[in-house]
């Protein structure tokens, strides 16, 4: 009987650090040296006015995540970026929209207005560049 409990206690010893080290908190786990946390996104503030957005010319670094905090002032208008599939976003009049977008590709992206919003709603756009 006495062997037994030498071994039980052997046992119990050599689980002890492995169950130790399997229990590793996710905090710990995701904050391991190997992981970079993403950069925070550049908030670029956009009016949308009638007809017009201000600023309609923005310069971005290639890269960049980007957060468009577009406020319709008003009346109600949209935006929408080119190339980007289902990006129409329409914003009441009043109110903010935050679009978010990756400048992943260098050149020239535009953007506009996608809900009509009256008589000069087709030269309502903009353009980003992106390098």
């Amino acid at each position: 009987m006495r062997s037994h409990r030498i071994v039980l206690a052997a046992f119990v010893a050599a689980l002890v650090p492995l169950i130790a080290a399997a229990r590793v908190s996710p905090v710990a786990a995701a904050s391991s040296s190997d992981q970079t946390p993403a950069p925070a996104a550049k908030i670029i503030e956009v009016k949308a006015t009638k007809y017009e957005f201000t600023p309609n010319k923005i310069d971005i670094p290639l890269g960049t995540a980007v957060q468009f905090k577009v406020t319709a002032v008003d009346n109600e208008h949209g935006f929408e970026i080119e190339g980007v599939k289902d990006s129409c976003v329409t914003i009441p009049k009043g109110e903010t929209k935050t679009i978010d977008y990756k400048a992943d590709k260098a050149g020239k992206v535009s953007f506009k207005c996608c809900h009509v919003c009256g008589i000069g709603h087709p030269r309502m756009n903009g353009a980003m560049t992106v390098k």
